[in-house]
């Protein structure tokens, strides 16, 4: 193609194409969501870039398609579309997440397993490792995360494999596999006190059961309810090390957008960011949190780029209590 014409191209292909395709998967994810692409609670996701490349004679030109997220890559008849729009002349290349080269720890392989690493089930892009905890029933060792990280809200199969990393940060089954889907708590239309699953670790794998990097040692459950303008922080998978401040408790009828629908919770617990910066983004999910003396009193299930004194947005977590009771677990610290 001449290079006006690809140009022109990409910029209808953009409008005509790109941008509704793109659109149509943020309605898919959130902080509360199984994280198919995980950054809900940032204005700019990766999608899809359009350019021009070199044609095969070099005097012509393609247009150069660079897909960055799975979802779309794998779906929706995009290359196709694309490719006949362009009549063949196209460079299509998936990319994935483009970043400073930098990774958080997080993100990468952690062995032995670390508080606030990435994992995630099989069928879902990533989240957090909340924590460790034991068994009522017959003492295994579990991890503790959401049921939207572990459990895939409710499509997941007790033994199904849990990765780590998470998908989304280059991990898969069954080299990655950490640990198996142990239990959940079935999530409701309404009335739902937790967003909670465990996992059973695989045999010989090595773990870190109390460390929390960068802030310390977890030091059990705290005893008393969290209050309002206590003070809180977290690691989690995506925005590591964070601070911030209780803003409301025993919040009821927050409506938390989900696959499969709008669901509410009973009983939440509301944080907001320290200084400038946000508590939580997409993929901290199911992330512990704790007072300021190391004593977990909360579990991060969902939040939004929205609120806050600082208009970061707001996080909501699930009041420790209610998770280990609905589990039937105890932290192990």
């Amino acid at each position: 193609m001449q290079l006006e014409s690809v140009r022109a191209l990409k910029a209808e292909l953009s409008e005509s194409v790109i941008r509704p395709l793109v659109e149509q998967t943020q309605g898919l994810v959130t902080l509360g969501v199984a994280a198919r692409s995980l950054d809900r609670t940032t204005r700019v996701r990766p999608g899809v870039a359009l350019g021009v490349a070199r044609g095969e004679s070099g005097s012509d030109y393609k247009l150069a398609v660079r897909v960055q997220q799975r979802l779309l890559d794998n779906g929706a008849g995009l290359r196709e579309q694309l490719a006949e729009a362009a009549g063949g002349e196209i460079d299509y290349r998936y990319v994935g997440r483009i970043a400073k080269r930098q990774i958080p720890w997080t993100q990468q392989r952690q062995r032995p397993l670390l508080i606030g690493c990435s994992v995630g089930h099989v069928a879902i892009t990533a989240g957090t490792l909340g924590a460790f905890a034991t068994s009522h029933a017959d003492g295994r060792l579990l991890m503790l995360s959401n049921n939207h990280v572990l459990a895939n809200e409710d499509l997941a199969s007790i033994g199904d494999p849990i990765i780590q990393q998470g998908y989304f940060d280059g991990g898969s089954a069954p080299g990655d596999t950490v640990a198996t889907l142990a239990g959940f708590v079935p999530l409701q239309t309404g009335g739902n006190l937790v967003d909670a699953a465990v996992a059973a670790l695989v045999e010989d794998i090595g773990y870190d059961r109390s460390t929390l990097t960068g802030l310390g040692r977890l030091r059990g459950v705290r005893a008393a309810p969290i209050q309002a303008e206590d003070r809180v922080a977290k690691v989690g998978r995506t925005t590591v090390v964070t601070h911030g401040r209780v803003t409301a408790i025993e919040l009821d009828n927050v409506v938390v957008e989900y696959e499969q629908g709008l669901l509410s919770f009973d009983n939440q617990i509301e944080i907001e960011g320290a200084g400038q910066d946000a508590f939580s983004a997409g993929g901290d999910s199911g992330s512990v949190i704790v007072d300021e003396n190391g004593e977990a009193c909360a579990l991060l299930f969902a939040g939004g780029d929205v609120g806050g004194s600082n208009g970061k947005g707001l996080t909501y977590a699930n009041e420790i209590g209610n998770v280990l009771d609905a589990l039937d677990i105890d932290l192990a610290v």
